[in-house]
């Protein structure tokens, strides 16, 4: 299928050479994402245009037709009679407003087959989006309404999509998707009504349960440690609550936007069940950061600048040491040091260029060395094709380069469940497409269109048995369940070096503290050493050259350089290594 018959662009009549050169490209045959390196002046390297194809089916050039269903209003039951309204409410959803508007019957046939895919990856496809002041409005010309699709996890091959035309043209596009822990509920937005409504979704028939009187941007699984449940989390643009999934999908939590005192955009939860970052853009004086919500109680407890205006994403170590939090303004990647269990201890550590423009999404690789910023172009043109790449272990905290993916208006990235598979789904919102990337050779791997070529926003890895026991993997939270466990086994086996205790000192006259210091320096120091930071020969290699430098100047550094807050010596440990710098200078 030719590519520019999914596309209709929009630009404004007064947008200049750019307009001139977008509708000239786009007569000329090329589809919207050439249309883009051509504006910007790039073309991917011919290596890395031919993705690789290893276990996933390759491109084709056009979507495939998997199973599509069509789910109309007509096929809605009678709104609930206002018994059964009430019943459903809680003192949270009255808190918010959120009523059931209507419900479904949603049982039928199954629409796909969890034997035959046993990892699915469920995303979005929605009409398109953009702004046409900006020249940046892409709606598809093949799909007008929201919906979903579903895709083997394994093989990358469509499964199935559905339509929810149930209201009238235009709608707006469904930016989020979430899935129940126990893979029975997918969740997005749709229209009814006139207005934009919250669709809980049957997973096996993947027809709408119910409709609430929400907006939904993003969704996400969260397991709160207080009650062991795990639940649904909605960014409502604006409103943050939870869905218990278990009991009907009622609302069992939310913050209060007064308690907020801010302009709140996403929420996430942190690994430990506890609390909730919200990214906040006003109320901190200056730019913008995270509020810190108790999920026990909801309300806020802490409250953490991260120097950017339009904080938007949070990630966290799966460890509990760190979360990051990506700055859409200044293209910035806050460090916070969540070691601590009091969150009024909390600190943001560290501030990195995100290595790409206009970050919005943020996923941490497997083994947590590498955090890829995904380059959306948030607050700029909006036309962000490339992510960066950041190292993340403590020394060498900084950004070292980015990846041109061709993945148009990329925003958010989910890392896979397998980690001998090693890769991130790229949802590409303008470009029609899912990008696998590669976080071995950081290249793409594979390019995946949309089946019914929609818009796609985010999603989410669900495990199924063949009897539809499901299990969430992985999504715009992290990862989940078996997979976080997995995770988890294989940290702490790559930790077990670092974590293992400094040699003592030996006692006063005795041992030789040159010899001693030359270990502490090369290997032991923090658990990775100061070589690893300083260079084999202290000449310098991401930190400076210290050879000959005292034991008072090492311990002023070890006390007050961020990058070496992390290790810890004793006097007698700090006296050897200065004696061992002192070899170095003859």
């Amino acid at each position: 299928m030719n590519r520019k018959r999914l596309i209709r662009l929009v630009v404004p009549t007064a947008a200049g050479v750019a307009a001139i050169l977008l509708v000239a490209v786009v007569l000329s045959g090329l589809g919207f994402d050439e249309v883009a390196k051509a504006v910007k002046g790039q073309i991917l390297p011919q290596a890395q245009a031919a993705a690789e194809q290893s276990r996933l089916q390759p491109r084709t050039g056009g979507a495939s037709n998997p199973n599509r269903i069509i789910v109309e209003a007509g096929q809605l039951q009678p709104a609930p009679v206002p018994a059964a309204a009430a019943a459903w409410d809680t003192k949270w959803s009255q808190m918010l407003g959120i009523t059931v508007l209507a419900t479904f019957d949603s049982s039928g046939p199954d629409a796909w087959s969890a034997k035959d895919h046993p990892l699915v990856y469920v995303t979005t496809e929605g009409p398109g989006y953009g702004n046409v002041q900006r020249g940046n409005l892409a709606l598809s010309a093949s799909n007008t309404t929201p919906g979903l699709a579903v895709i083997d996890g394994n093989t990358g091959q469509a499964v199935a999509s559905a339509q929810y035309p149930l209201d009238k043209e235009p709608y707006t596009e469904n930016h989020g998707v979430g899935a129940s822990a126990d893979g029975k509920w997918f969740y997005t937005q749709g229209q009814f009504q006139g207005k934009d409504a919250l669709l809980v979704i049957n997973a096996r028939t993947l027809k709408v349960d119910k409709i609430l009187s929400s907006r939904m941007h993003h969704g996400r699984g969260i397991r709160d440690a207080n009650t062991g449940k795990d639940l649904m989390l909605i960014d409502g643009w604006g409103t943050f609550f939870a869905l218990d999934p278990s009991d009907d999908n009622r609302v069992v939590g939310a913050v209060d936007p007064a308690n907020l005192n801010g302009s709140g955009y996403l929420g996430f939860a942190d690994p430990s069940g506890k609390w909730l970052l919200i990214s906040v853009r006003t109320g901190f004086g200056s730019d913008g950061g995270v509020a810190v919500v108790d999920l026990k109680d909801w309300k806020v407890k802490a409250r953490i600048n991260t120097e950017d205006p339009s904080p938007i994403w949070v990630t966290f170590s799966d460890t509990g040491k760190f979360a990051y939090v990506s700055g859409g303004h200044h293209s910035s990647v806050a460090r916070i040091d969540t070691s601590k269990p009091n969150p009024g201890e909390w600190q943001m550590v560290g501030l990195t260029s995100a290595g790409t423009i206009g970050p919005y999404g943020i996923t941490l690789s497997w083994d947590e060395k590498i955090l890829v910023a995904i380059g959306k172009g948030e607050g700029t043109h909006n036309l962000g094709i490339a992510v960066g790449l950041i190292r993340t272990q403590v020394p060498g905290w900084n950004a070292f380069g980015n990846v041109n993916t061709d993945c148009l208006r990329n925003d958010h990235g989910i890392l896979h469940p397998d980690p001998d598979a090693n890769e991130i789904w790229l949802s590409c919102n303008s470009s029609f497409e899912n990008v696998v990337f590669d976080l071995k050779t950081l290249t793409v791997k594979a390019r995946l269109p949309m089946p019914n070529g929609g818009s796609t926003h985010n999603g989410a890895f669900v495990s199924y048995k063949p009897d539809w026991t499901g299990e969430l993997l992985s999504d715009t939270n992290g990862l989940h369940g078996s997979a976080m466990q997995k995770k988890l086994n294989l940290l702490g086996a790559a930790a077990a070096p670092s974590a293992a205790p400094l040699p003592a000192p030996p006692a006063a006259g005795t041992g030789d503290p040159v010899a001693q210091g030359e270990q502490i320096f090369q290997k032991t120091a923090g658990g990775v050493g100061c070589a690893s930071c300083h260079g084999p020969e202290a000449r310098g290699l991401i930190g400076p050259n210290i050879r000959g430098k005292t034991a008072s100047q090492i311990s002023s550094a070890l006390g007050h350089v961020d990058a070496m807050l992390f290790i810890k010596l004793t006097s007698e440990q700090i006296e050897a290594v200065a004696a061992y710098l002192a070899t170095l200078t003859n």
